[in-house]
């Protein structure tokens, strides 16, 4: 049952967020400029995002930056299309954080024509081992409780 559901879930991503371009277009459109972005998290961490795609408005490249040493965050969120959009949540301890991990690339389907998929997933990650620690798409809404545990928004502990 899980697997269809997934199955239904991943096509209607497909169907309803697709946009048919021509190929020629979006590749000079991917492309990534360096543009550093820090987002301060407290008064002595920040995240750093070494580039951007401007159309695809997305960062990439995230690290830690601790007592301006910076930490390239580990194997997680290196697959290809995922970006942020700059949203962050730090737990209350400042061991966690939540941050966005959109899936944004093209898909071709023939020589002329590609199609644009996007998937909104977040990330939580580990600040200590700047290391991302559990992947989710529907938590992603959630908060940090009091124990520093990541709550959905339907009370659930995800984390």
């Amino acid at each position: 049952m899980k697997k269809s559901a997934f199955i239904i879930m991943i096509l209607g991503i497909c169907i309803t967020c697709g946009n048919t371009v021509s190929r020629r277009n979006h590749e000079v459109q991917n492309t990534m400029v360096k543009k550093d972005t820090i987002v301060p998290l407290n008064d002595t961490v920040s995240l750093y995002y070494a580039s951007y795609n401007s159309n695809m408005k997305l960062w990439y490249n995230l690290y830690i930056v601790k007592k301006n040493k910076r930490i390239k965050v580990g194997k997680g969120n290196e697959y290809k299309g995922s970006g942020s959009e700059l949203f962050s949540r730090l737990s209350p301890n400042a061991n966690y954080v939540v941050v966005d991990s959109v899936i944004k690339d093209y898909v071709h389907e023939s020589d002329t024509d590609s199609t644009l998929h996007e998937n909104y997933t977040c990330a939580i990650i580990d600040l200590k081992k700047a290391k991302i620690i559990r992947q989710m798409q529907q938590d992603c809404d959630g908060s940090w409780n009091k124990k520093n545990q990541w709550v959905s928004s339907g009370g659930k502990v995800v984390f």
